[in-house]
C-alpha cells in the first residue's frame, strides 16, 4: 500500500479546483430566466463538465495506481524536463484559468476576460511563439462567441460599461 501518490494528489487537486469553479459559477445567477439562456449558463455547464471529467480522471488514477509498475525510468528518459513540466502543470493551469475567468467575467466584462482566457488556454497548449497570431485567433473566437450569445441566444453579455 502506497502512502502518498503524487498523481492521485494532483488529480484530487484538479477535482477540488473544479468543484470550487462550479460553486463560484453558481454566484453568477440563474442559467435560464424567462425561457432565455443567461450569461451564467456556459460557466455552469463548463463547471459541471469540469467536475465530471476531473472525477473520472481521479477515479481512473486511483484504480490504475494499484496496477501501475513503479519502474518508470525508461519513460522518463524519453521525455525532456520541459515536456514533463508542461504536461504536469497543464491541467492545473487550465483549471486556474477557468477559475480566474469566472471571477473576472462579471468585473471586466465578456470581451476582455474571454480574450485573456482563450489566449491563456492557447498558450498553455502551445507556447508564447507567434503571440500576435494567437491573439488574433483569440479575438476571432471571442467575437464568434459574442455573436452566438447575442444573436442566437439573445443573451446580453456583461461589459465593463454595465
Amino acid at each position: 500500500m502506497m502512502l502518498f501518490n503524487k498523481n492521485i494528489a494532483f488529480f484530487f487537486l484538479i477535482f477540488a479546483f473544479s468543484v470550487a469553479y462550479f460553486a463560484t459559477a453558481f454566484n453568477l445567477g440563474s442559467p435560464i430566466s424567462n425561457n432565455r439562456v443567461e450569461p451564467s449558463f456556459f460557466p455552469l455547464l463548463l463547471g459541471f463538465f469540469a467536475v465530471l471529467f476531473s472525477s473520472i480522471l481521479l477515479f481512473k488514477e486511483i484504480s490504475s495506481s494499484k496496477n501501475k509498475d513503479l519502474d518508470t525510468s525508461n519513460e522518463e528518459s524519453q521525455t525532456t524536463k520541459g515536456e514533463k513540466r508542461k504536461t504536469n502543470y497543464a491541467p492545473l493551469l487550465i483549471m486556474l484559468s477557468i477559475f480566474l475567468y469566472i471571477l473576472a467575467f462579471s468585473f471586466i466584462g465578456y470581451f476582455t476576460s474571454s480574450f485573456l482566457f482563450v489566449l491563456s488556454i492557447i498558450v498553455i497548449f502551445s507556447s508564447l511563439e507567434k503571440i500576435i497570431q494567437k491573439s488574433i485567433i483569440s479575438i476571432v473566437i471571442v467575437l464568434v462567441g459574442y455573436l452566438v450569445f447575442d444573436q442566437l441566444f439573445g443573451v446580453r453579455l456583461p461589459t465593463v460599461w454595465g
